[in-house]
């Protein structure tokens, strides 16, 4: 073919085939390019969203640990709150505060308010006005009012705000009541909000003993321990680096009823405009009640500084050396090997990034044993399994004696490594992968054997292991060591049963151990089901 043309066309045929040829190659290189960048960017995106989920879970599972001090009989007082409250405060810096929120009826109101009168003696339940101001709360059935607060400066306008003179904050109230779980409120202006920031409340609710049905719970209501978060402080709190990272996110809470209620909109401190046409929204796991995702876009920031002059040095390449095909062709192939194997590399982080992420759900942060979210899971599906089988199924629920004067004199370092030792203990004891060993909460653990033939060995095993650690103990009135008490519960679960039967049972006969003297394995009768 080329032999019809002249010969002095030959160079402008060999400068259009190379301007044509390098362009292409250009052009695939550019493309292969912007697609690596964008995994790398989906990458970051997804890694941010898992550190914010991590830095939440934290913050969340603090009000646990002050929730126990409400599961007593009578209400602690103030100054044992604010005690516990400042501690977890130290520890915890995104939280604005820390409150107890008791269920008071309108006949209990008068009461309520004059005990903290003697020292506030300004102290009354109050609500917000449509213009901001705060007044007297207006007479209602119930009243659900901020009556410890730590710590109490900067957050004086919230002492005595009554959360039922707002619908949001008592339908999330109510909702917690009703399921018995935690909760978390959509986006609300905080009554301590200085600036523009959204904030959120988290609570747990707290009962007169354990019911099991929405009307007890109704009945048997305490009240709620409530965490008031900043949007903002928690996000910027979970970044990965100090560093710009150069992407534009927003904050959306898709549980709200538009689905779009953004959050809190982040602006990169590179402070140029984001990218067009790349985006990547990443959801996040619930948690207690809300659905949070991340949208984010990178900027040009972002995508400059992955960018590299590469499809332009092989368009000029491909011009100048046009004569020289084979050769260039042999670079393509190497530079896609290149670009594939970063795309596979960049693939395989991702994957990783989300196992981990799975792992952490299932996982308590402190011990590394199973958490109490797994433990509800695995229960359930073990229960059922149970039920097929026709098998047994044991529950053991395990206290450490006198834990809190532990905390108390020891610091909380050491009942944190005490914990890890104690958890690392009972799950050498397990022999079978069936077994699970699962942080109940606080200083409680959970073993779960099913169709185990001798459960009392294994309780008992676990008991002797743990007087066996040494681990001195001299406030301790069961022994000069850590020791523990442990409820057990067999049964054969039935048609018509659920696993509340075996966990109450296990609870009552923990109870019981600790009301005989500690150190000791007692075993609980679980009340019959109808088949």
């Amino acid at each position: 073919m080329f032999s019809k043309f002249h010969p002095r066309f030959m160079p402008i045929l060999v400068v259009v085939f190379g301007i044509f040829f390098s362009g292409l190659v250009g052009w695939f290189f550019y493309r292969a390019e912007e697609k690596s960048i964008t995994i790398e960017f989906r990458n970051d995106v997804d890694k941010r969203a898992a550190s914010l989920y991590r830095e939440v879970v934290v913050n969340f599972e603090a009000l646990r640990s002050l929730a126990i001090l409400f599961d007593r009989v009578s209400m602690p007082e103030q100054r044992l709150f604010k005690h516990e409250a400042a501690e977890i405060l130290n520890r915890h810096n995104d939280i604005q505060a820390l409150e107890w929120i008791p269920r008071v009826l309108h006949s209990e109101r008068v009461k309520y308010e004059s005990e903290l009168k003697h020292e506030f003696p300004e102290f009354e339940f109050t609500e917000r006005q449509e213009q901001g101001r705060m007044v007297r709360a207006a007479d209602r059935q119930e009243y659900y009012p901020v009556y410890y607060v730590e710590p109490l400066i900067g957050n004086e306008a919230a002492f005595g705000f009554d959360l039922a003179s707002n619908n949001t904050r008592l339908k999330a109230l109510e909702k917690s009541r009703n399921l018995g779980i935690p909760q978390a409120t959509a986006s609300i202006t905080l009554v301590q909000e200085k600036e523009t920031q959204k904030g959120f409340l988290a609570f747990i609710p707290v009962y007169d003993g354990n019911p099991i049905t929405e009307e007890k719970r109704r009945n048997r209501l305490k009240g709620f321990v409530l965490g008031v978060y900043r949007i903002g402080d928690i996000f910027l709190s979970s970044a990965l680096s100090k560093e710009p990272l150069g992407i534009d996110m927003k904050l959306i809470d898709e549980t709200s009823p538009s689905g779009n209620d953004i959050l809190y909109i982040h602006k990169s401190r590179t402070e140029l405009p984001a990218h067009p046409r790349i985006s990547h929204k990443k959801d996040l796991s619930e948690i207690w009640g809300r659905r949070w995702s991340i949208l984010a876009s990178p900027t040009l920031a972002y995508i400059s500084v992955r960018r590299s002059q590469l499809p332009v040095v092989i368009f000029v390449s491909g011009l100048i050396l046009a004569i020289a095909i084979a050769v260039y062709i042999n670079i393509i192939s190497s530079r896609s090997a290149t670009i594939k194997k970063i795309v596979i590399e960049k693939t395989h982080e991702l994957n990783q990034a989300n196992q981990e992420l799975e792992r952490m759900s299932h996982t308590d942060g402190l011990t590394g044993v199973a958490n109490r979210r797994f433990m509800d899971e695995y229960i359930d599906k073990e229960w059922l399994r149970a039920i097929r089988n026709k098998s047994s199924m044991s529950f053991v629920l395990i206290g450490i004696d006198f834990f809190k004067l532990y905390n108390d004199n020891y610091g909380h370092p050491k009942g944190d490594e005490c914990l890890k030792k104690v958890a690392a203990k009972l799950k050498s004891q397990l022999k079978r992968p069936s077994d699970l060993l699962a942080r109940y909460g606080g200083e409680e653990f959970a073993l779960i054997l099913p169709d185990t033939e001798k459960p009392m060995q294994v309780t008992n095993r676990c008991r002797q292991s743990i007087e066996e650690l040494q681990i001195p103990h001299d406030f301790s009135e069961a022994a000069d060591v850590v020791t523990i008490s442990v409820g057990l519960c067999t049964v054969t679960p039935g048609n018509s049963t659920d696993p509340s039967l075996v966990i109450e049972a296990a609870d009552k006969a923990l109870y019981k151990a600790k009301k005989a003297g500690k150190n000791r394995v007692e075993i609980g009768a679980a009340s019959p089901y109808p088949d």
